[in-house]
């Protein structure tokens, strides 16, 4: 029995005994409710309903603590006495999860979620635990609690989330619902497998319902158990088929019946299926798929109940079976080898909760090299797919130490946005339009390896809130970086235990699992030494490999002599067994290559020993080393170990080491301080005979570092590798002599010559000496025999070429972009190893290059190249030229048509192109626009394999060729700008595979009906086709459509009656037989149309999110709109005087339960007729009454955890609303907060609507307005709070000029100062700290050039309105806003 203040209910509920009696107080009114899953149902309803609300509860005595913990309850003892496991717990201290309640008696408890308990997991001792026969998993549910009126089967649908589930099950109620299924369904839930089993009342009507269905997609395994009468039930034969569909996971469960029976429909199934054929007589398809489906599900591998007795054995056994299916669910070849990720993946995952709406950030804690990365990446294969965006930050603490943190970021942002363009330039994350779209997209990010906080300030400072369902993982070594960024899950690495380390070293050492004979002792001996340590375990293990039993024997001995079992010194031992030379190659990598890519390294080390492939390899097979997508990787301590090897070979000079790394070291050796400035001991560097390496990082600019005001007077002529961004001399050192060298990279230098004469370059593979602008000779480079990549780009001082170049046999890549003053190539025909030739915007280079036909990639774009000789004919291996930007550059010889390789052709901007050239049929992609092109011809049809088609811009194209449907792989067509196009080619066979479909500007006057057949088309855009009258009456058909932009169509005065109705049922015969239409449409752009009245069909547009009407000067009304909209711009729009339709997406953004966010935007600037004060005749203005409609939903509408809402709306407009609660002149304004909202909590707060008048009497530009608010909060003893909020809008501003707008703005989450995330409105309230005055300032502001913000006009007068009455705060204080972190 539940007692309500309102009244009496009763729940038909079997608690369990330790519950006897429950008494819970709630000042809200619920009608009667009816929960047949016992207890765990009604908490995790009271979860999904209710803030965290205080409770009393009777307890008997002995009740185990851990199990009142497991349902979703918080228990605090009115008295001490009352625990007996802890004398000193109070009402503060809660509840230790191994106590007992050894008096029983009245209890205090709070029902909050389960992952608002004590959040540190010590594997050691499993200390948090969930029990799931008590409460299995806690579910967000905000229809648990239904109103009297609302069907049973209606709140059943509604409980069904989309969401995963682990097992659904299949079953026939009457057969086993109260018998086997009961007990199957029971032990799943205790081995924490979340399991849907259905609701009769959701079995209703002839088909299998929505929720049946999302629960059926949306689970990993499906348990279906065949009982004497399933066939009989056609709900559970429309299941089978569903789940067979499915192709995941099947467990057949033969319950008393034979699997031949279900495999040939004998026995009871041949009765059933008899009496089926009778009474879906006209339906006898749908009986053969039922059947189909028993015989697949039939010859499954499964069990039998008549096999396996008693049936608890074959409840274990089934249990045991989906338990090895779900753990496979990971990718076993990813998993291969990963000895004990299993158990700690399940620790992890209890902890992140994959499917609650909430953010969690997790942090992975432990020593280095025990395996954190490694779990780390597991958890990120395991769960990806559920996210929208992720990505996994390697190396955080690395990448810093190497200046790379802001490239990381960079390619973070870039990744999850899907934005590869994307630029944040500032340290801070400033650009709110990006933040906003990072809040609506659910992400994982793993960041691996933080070693201090300002890392992870870096990579996130300005991201103020993540998307619902979001999940953040931090690994480190350090404890403190998650605990000054408040990440509160973490979780402990443990080591390996006995069974995990000696089956790890087993694998490494023997290639087996268990060690036999004389191994099992020297296992003993070397996991008694490396204690659980993955890392050194793995180590060890594989020096031992291969070795005879001496020599094992031997190196565990000297293991154990190791006086301290320190791990360092544990890698010592693997180090040791390696020859001179891999420890030469392995010290490399520790100090200098680690993270560099495989070829790179091998080709440094070529040059330096004699063995280098070989002694990489050996170094991967000694697990010393490992190649992640081809970059050579080292464990940290490892790396460490190699460190301290090269650190003892002179701990306290430094300048007698074989290697230098370490800065400060660097410092002291090469650098002397000079009034303030540093420069370089010249002669510390000439005393380095045997210097290899030396690399000076970003030494150019004003920020330069290092300084060399007299240059060097030579450098060590051992060197393999020399990089100088910045060189600042104009040549090299005259006694320097480059033959070892195998790279040299002078970036951005200011050489003028590298040297004079020839110079032995044997051993030279790379030479880049990009932006160096003084650059205006080669030296001879005839001795580079082994030169393999050249890079010269930007050398705008560089004339030619040495003719020694076509001697250079090995020359694989040569790129010379932006030489605008290079005149002369020479012949590379004898360069036969060249395969790419980039000489883009040598804006001089007349003559067409003589290379080798072996040659793949040409790039000749922005050249003044007029002609291209026959001879091209001979480059036969050619795959991609690109010619764009030619404007020299005729007609092609017909000879191109013989480069069988070529499949990617570009001549772009080349506007003496007049005919169609003559090409291979292998072409993929061909780029002709801003050609003299005039007709495409029928040839196109041989294009078979063209994808991309680009004809932009080609003003002379009149037809193009009936043919083009023919081209069954083209996916781009670009006719953009075709400005004497005005007839499109008939579509006479489907075209499957095009998706973009660009026709704006052109002269087109209609479409032909033949565009039904293109029915993969995605995006079509008929901007500014002024010419356009009508669309076809078939348009409807194009059922893929999901962009349809027709700005500017000023003729198109009319649409296709059955256009949007399609979905809605016509009554035409064709429409009846696809009533799909153009349903997937998601934006639809008709600004600068003649249309005075939109169809009201396009209500039927379930899909529809972005409607632009801008400029459509005669449209005087908005019909009712889809609900899914999200965005209307109606800018300009000066006759629209009725607008009340938005009414209904606004309501079901609001209210819909479905989705995890509402975001709207309403824009109707420069409508003068909407301005209350341009309405005659009318008491309540029109815009008034939609405001106040929109803000007493706010008001009505609120739950626990709401969603991330946020509303602009945007009208012509000179005062605040009148019921507004507070209204002052000017941009900003102060006002008290009503005393009501401290209501039995310290972290109560109020959302707001607010309101601005914005003057654009001096505004110019043309980028969108954003309206900046901060807010300052007071408390009783002084103490502030500084909040802040944004709202961006599409308002062009210049086009406002002279007039006053007003703007109504809502948002749920503001951000303090600071950028900690704030998801809703409020700040934190805590202890005694409770505030009573707000102050709001509002800000006008524009983007400028430079990405900074600057205030663009004047807020002439500004309201807020708090969203809850004062009457509303007394009486229904469960609905508040409160404050969440």
């Amino acid at each position: 029995m539940v007692s309500f203040n309102h009244g009496l209910i009763h729940f038909p509920v079997t608690l369990p005994w330790y519950l006897s009696t429950m008494v819970l107080h709630v000042s809200y009114q619920v009608a009667m409710v009816s929960f047949n899953h016992g207890l765990k149902r009604f908490i995790s309803g009271c979860h999904g309903i209710f803030q965290p609300w205080f409770y009393t509860f009777h307890i008997r005595e002995h009740t185990p603590a851990n199990l009142i913990l497991t349902m979703g309850l918080s228990v605090q003892a009115k008295s001490p006495s009352r625990l007996n496991s802890d004398p000193n717990s109070d009402y503060q201290s809660g509840l230790n999860p191994f106590s007992t309640y050894s008096s029983g008696g009245l209890y205090q408890c709070k029902v909050v979620p389960a992952y608002k308990f004590p959040r540190v997991i010590h594997s050691k001792n499993n200390s948090f635990t969930h029990n799931s026969e008590i409460f299995h998993q806690i579910r967000w549910n905000t229809d648990m609690l239904a109103s009297g009126s609302s069907s049973s089967s209606a709140t059943a649908a509604d409980m069904i989330q989309s969401r995963t589930y682990d097992v659904f099950l299949s079953f026939r109620g009457k057969d086993t619902r109260d018998g086997f299924v009961s007990h199957l369904y029971k032990d799943l839930c205790r081995k924490n497998i979340e399991t849907f089993i259905d609701d009769e009342e959701l079995r209703k009507g002839d088909e299998i319902s929505g929720a049946l269905l999302t629960a059926i997609q949306g689970s990993r395994v499906s348990v279906i158990v065949f009982s004497k009468d399933y066939a009989s039930s056609k709900w559970c034969l429309a299941e089978l088929v569903k789940i067979m569909e499915c192709n995941k996971w099947v467990v057949p469960v033969f319950y008393g019946v034979d699997p031949r029976d279900v495999r040939n429909q004998t026995g009871s199934f041949a009765e059933a299926f008899a009496k089926h054929e009778e009474n879906f007589k006209h339906e006898l398809e749908k009986v053969k798929t039922w059947r189909s489906a028993l015989t697949a599900a039939g010859k499954l591998s499964g069990w039998d109940s008549q096999v396996t007795r008693p049936e608890s054995r074959l409840i274990d056994e089934i249990v045991n079976d989906i338990l090895k299916k779900l753990n496979r669910g990971t990718s076993n070849a990813y998993l291969e080898g990963l000895v004990g990720i299993h158990r700690r993946m399940e620790q992890v995952m209890s902890l992140i909760q994959v499917g609650f709406p909430d953010v969690r950030r997790l942090g992975i804690w432990g020593m280095g090299g025990a395996g954190k990365t490694t779990l780390a990446e597991a958890i990120f294969h395991h769960i990806s797919n559920g996210f929208q965006s992720y990505y996994f930050l390697k190396n955080v603490r690395e990448s810093e130490e190497h200046g790379r943190l802001f490239q990381l970021r960079q390619e973070c942002l870039s990744t999850i946005m899907g934005d590869k363009n994307l630029n944040i330039s500032t340290p801070t994350i400033e650009a709110g339009f990006l933040k906003d779209r990072l809040s609506r997209k659910m992400v994982l990010i793993v960041c691996d390896d933080v070693s201090n906080s300002s890392q992870l300030e870096f990579l996130f400072k300005g991201i103020n809130q993540l998307c619902p369902g979001s999940r953040v993982i931090v690994t480190t070594r350090n404890k403190q970086v998650l605990i000054q960024n408040d990440i509160d899950l973490i979780y402990e690495m443990e080591k390996l235990d006995e069974d995990e380390s000696l089956q790890l070293f087993c694998q490494r050492a023997f290639k087996s699992n268990y060690p036999t004979g004389y191994r099992l002792e020297l296992s003993k001996m070397v996991l008694s030494v490396a204690d659980g340590n993955p890392l050194a375990i793995k180590v060890v293990g594989s020096s031992l490999y291969g070795k005879d039993k001496t020599y094992q024997e031997s190196t565990v001995k000297k293991l154990k002599q190791v006086p301290n079992p320190d791990i360092h010194k544990l890698l010592i031992c693997s180090f040791d067994a390696l020859d001179c030379e891999e420890k030469d190659i392995f010290l490399d990598i520790a100090c200098f290559f680690k993270g560099e890519n495989r070829d790179y390294v091998t080709r440094i080390m070529d040059a330096c020993y004699v063995s280098a492939h070989s002694g990489i390899e050996d170094l991967i097979d000694r697990s010393l080393i490992y190649v992640s997508q081809n970059q050579i990787a080292m464990h940290d301590l490892l790396q460490q170990m190699g460190w301290n090897v090269v650190c003892k070979e002179s701990p306290l000079e430094p300048k007698r080491r074989s290697r230098l790394w370490i800065p400060n070291d660097i410092h002291d050796v090469l650098i002397e301080n000079t009034n303030f400035r540093v420069g370089i001991k010249t002669r510390s560097i000439l005393k380095m005979r045997k210097l290899k390496f030396l690399k000076f990082y970003h030494s150019f600019g004003t920020n330069s570092k290092i300084l060399l005001p007299h240059g060097l007077l030579s450098l060590p002529d051992e060197l393999r590798y020399l990089c100088w961004e910045g060189y600042p001399l104009k040549t090299l050192p005259t006694k320097f002599h480059p033959r070892n060298l195998v790279e040299l990279d002078m970036s951005y230098s200011h050489v003028e010559k590298l040297w004079e004469g020839k110079q032995d370059l044997v051993n030279l593979k790379v030479m880049t000496l990009n932006h160096s602008k003084n650059l205006v000779e080669i030296a001879d480079l005839s001795r580079a025999t082994n030169l393999e990549n050249m890079n010269l780009v930007n050398c705008t001082k560089l004339l030619e070429l040495p003719s020694s170049l076509q001697h250079l046999e090995k020359l694989t890549r040569l790129n010379l972009r932006l030489c605008e003053n290079l005149r002369f190539l020479p012949s590379l025909y004898e360069a036969t190893s060249l395969t790419t030739l980039i000489l883009s915007d040598c804006s001089i280079l007349f003559s067409f290059p003589e290379v080798s036909s072996n040659l793949r990639e040409l790039h000749l774009e922005g050249t003044a190249i007029e002609q291209v000789p026959s001879s091209m004919e001979s480059l036969s291996q050619l795959v991609l030229l690109s010619m764009e930007d030619c404007v020299r550059l005729n007609n092609f010889p017909t000879a191109i048509c013989s480069l069988r390789s070529l499949e990617v052709f570009s001549l772009n901007g080349s506007p003496n192109i007049t005919t169609f050239p003559e090409i291979s049929g292998n072409i993929t992609e061909l780029n002709l626009g801003g050609t003299a092109i005039e007709e495409v011809p029928s040839s196109i049809e041989c294009f078979s394999n063209l994808r991309v088609f680009n004809l932009g811009c080609c003003r002379r194209l009149k037809s193009v060729s009936t043919s083009i449907h023919k081209l069954k792989s083209l996916k781009v067509f670009y006719l953009e700008d075709c400005s004497k196009l005005e007839i499109f080619p008939e579509i006479l066979d489907t075209m499957e595979r095009l998706r973009y479909l660009e026709l704006s500007g052109t002269a087109l006057k209609e479409l032909s009906s033949s565009m039904e057949n293109l029915i993969g088309l995605v995006e079509l855009r008929l901007n500014n086709c002024e010419n356009l009258v009508y669309l076809p009456d078939n348009f409807y058909k194009l059922k893929s459509l999901k962009f349809l932009y027709l700005y500017g169509c000023s003729n198109l005065v009319t649409w296709p009656d059955n256009l949007f109705s399609a979905i809605g049922g016509a009554s035409l015969t064709e429409m009846q037989r696809d009533l799909h239409g153009i349903s997937s449409l998601q934006e639809l752009d008709l600004t600068g149309s003649n249309l005075e009245n939109l169809p009201t069909s396009i209500k039927q547009l379930p899909r529809l999110k972005q409607l632009i009407l801008r400029k459509c000067r005669r449209l005087k009304s908005l019909p009712e709109l889809p609900p899914s909209l999200k965005h209307l711009d109606a800018h300009d729009c000066t006759s629209l005087e009725e607008v009340s339709s938005i009414k209904k997406p606004f309501e079901q953004a609001v209210l819909c339960k479905d989705r995890p966010y509402g975001f709207l935007e309403w824009i109707f600037s420069n409508c003068f007729q909407l301005d209350h004060k341009a309405v005659r005749n009318t008491r309540t203005p029109k815009l008034q009454m939609l405001f106040g409609h929109m803000v007493t939903l706010l008001k009505d509408y609120h739950q626990e955890f709401p969603k991330i809402n946020k509303v602009i709306t945007c009208v012509p407009g000179s005062e605040i609303p009148e019921w507004f609660d507070f209204k002052s002149s000017g941009s900003s304004i102060n006002i008290q907060l009503p005393s009501e909202w401290y209501y039995n909590s310290s972290k109560n707060f109020p959302t707001f609507v607010v309101s601005t008048v914005v003057s654009f009497q001096d505004y110019s530009s043309d980028r969108g307005i954003i309206i900046s608010c901060k807010c300052r909060l007071k408390s009783h003893n002084g103490d502030c709070h500084d909040l802040s909020c944004s709202w961006t809008t599409r308002i062009p501003g210049s086009e406002l000029v002279g007039s006053d707008h007003l703007f109504l703005l809502y948002k749920t989450c503001f951000c303090d100062e600071d950028d900690e995330v704030r998801w809703f409105v409020g700040t934190q309230a805590s202890n005694n700290r409770m505030y009573n005055d707000a102050w709001f300032k509002f800000y006008p502001l524009v983007f400028n050039g430079d990405r900074s913000q600057s205030i663009c006009c004047e807020v002439k007068h500004c309201g807020v309105h708090i969203s809850f009455a004062k009457e509303e705060a007394e009486v229904q204080p469960s609905k508040r806003f409160k404050y969440q972190s």
